[in-house]
């Protein structure tokens, strides 16, 4: 760890919080969106809906035609061109239209998996569409996995994950959860709902078919059996379109509350209205998520022993890369070109808030620990690499990872996630320390 390298000056002089540049933060992640798998790219009902001339698709685009049979039914099918020209496999399966990506784009390398093995009867009914800018498909499935982040970002009571099983084509594991539905969405409309929902015990079934596809068959609220769908496609290097598609049960849904329903409104199932209101809270679910991920850095992560599951998951992403994709070298700035350059006036620093800076395209965090000291630090989290000045937070000078709740003192040693830990350190997980200068009330790094 770096220390200060003189006295900082007294001045305490008011000053806005800096603003992270958009260089700070653009992605720093090289896996490649043109993924050998089936995509989904929009409702049925929505393309029925607005009859878009093109969806985003990758790099590039595609154009959808709908062709109505001939014998009367107003059945319809679908044909998808990519960029327009080339004719793509299409799947349409739970009111939703997939597409094959790969080498091939007639001849997928995977069939279409058999999602579930008894379909309901009622309504696959999907949420409004959600466009993440800055976030890998991959993401949503690392994230399914890795059981320490949900009470930190999401709010839930309890996670427990399990039964991890990795085939070529799928990742299955099991969860059991306490889940306050939106407490933690970005919609201060979902977290005032959020406090009137009672507290939901779950027990869900994950199936991931290939990046693009998750899959939930869920038991709860009572008897209640659900199924789920969360479908992704790419936009770009790094965006995502984002469809949760829920239906419900009705053989497990109260007969009673659908009859007092019908009289109502006659047309609507009451399961459907329920399975339409689900598929949008957990549409939320992964806003809150989203704000990481867009400021998160995904190379030379520390992966604890406990997370080793992860890792396996990320090898598995790996295996739908195109055959010929090669990961770019990382340069690093050679030790000739470092020099002192300007982070701030060391008055604008101020006790109980991560500042978050830019400087030569370098990601930087500085604090005032309890002794008025200033210490300058790698922006990003030694563990998963959230960027600590997106959400992190202090505590009696202790910053706190946003993503995973971690801790590190006011000299960067990884304290852990216990708020009460002072003394046992987590060393492969301190941050780095960056070699700083007070000259003059400015305070200037060496990078």
């Amino acid at each position: 760890m770096s220390g200060a390298d003189s006295s900082e000056n007294s001045d305490q002089s008011s000053s806005s919080i800096p603003v992270l540049s958009d260089v700070s933060r653009q992605r720093i992640d090289a896996r490649p969106q043109r993924m050998n798998t089936w995509f989904n790219l929009i409702p049925v009902k929505k393309f029925e809906d607005t009859q878009p001339a093109k969806l985003l698709f990758l790099d590039s685009f595609v154009t959808v035609q709908s062709t109505e049979a001939k014998d009367g039914s107003g059945e319809k099918s679908y044909s998808v061109f990519f960029e327009g020209q080339h004719e793509m496999s299409v799947v349409v399966k739970y009111s939703l239209i997939f597409v094959w990506y790969g080498d091939d784009l007639l001849t997928p390398d995977r069939p279409f998996p058999v999602i579930f093995e008894k379909p309901f009867t009622s309504k696959y009914v999907s949420s409004k569409v959600s466009q993440f800018d800055k976030t890998h498909i991959m993401d949503f499935v690392e994230n399914g996995s890795d059981n320490l982040h949900f009470e930190k970002v999401h709010l839930w009571n309890s996670s427990k994950l399990y039964d991890h099983v990795i085939s070529e084509e799928t990742i299955t594991l099991k969860q059991d959860a306490a889940i306050n539905y939106g407490a933690s969405t970005t919609d201060l409309k979902g977290r005032i709902i959020s406090k009137f929902v009672p507290l939901l015990n779950l027990h869900h079934d994950f199936v991931y078919h290939g990046p693009g596809l998750a899959t939930v068959s869920a038991e709860g609220i009572g008897n209640l059996e659900f199924h789920s769908l969360v479908s992704l496609t790419p936009e770009g290097d790094h965006g995502t379109r984002l469809y949760v598609t829920i239906a419900v049960d009705p053989e497990t849904f109260p007969k009673w509350a659908e009859r007092i329903f019908s009289w109502v409104s006659p047309k609507t199932a009451l399961c459907d209205v329920l399975a339409a209101i689900l598929a949008n809270f957990v549409q939320n679910e992964f806003h809150a998520d989203s704000v990481i991920w867009a400021n998160k850095r995904f190379q030379d992560l520390k992966l604890l022993p406990v997370e080793k599951h992860l890792a396996d998951v990320r090898r598995w992403g790996e295996t739908f890369y195109p055959k010929d994709f090669v990961p770019p070298v990382v340069e690093e700035k050679s030790p000739d070109l470092r020099q002192w350059e300007y982070l701030d006036d060391a008055a604008n620093i101020k006790e109980g808030i991560v500042y978050p800076y830019s400087v030569s395209n370098e990601a930087l965090v500085a604090i005032k620990n309890a002794h008025g000291e200033i210490r300058v630090f790698d922006a990003y989290c030694p563990h998963q690499g959230a960027h600590l000045g997106c959400g992190g937070e202090i505590t009696e000078d202790r910053i706190q990872c946003p993503f995973h709740g971690f801790y590190f003192d006011g000299e960067g040693r990884c304290l852990g996630p216990s708020e009460t830990n002072r003394t046992n350190f987590i060393s492969e997980l301190d941050m780095t320390g960056i070699k700083y200068r007070i000259e003059d009330g400015r305070v200037e790094v060496f990078i």
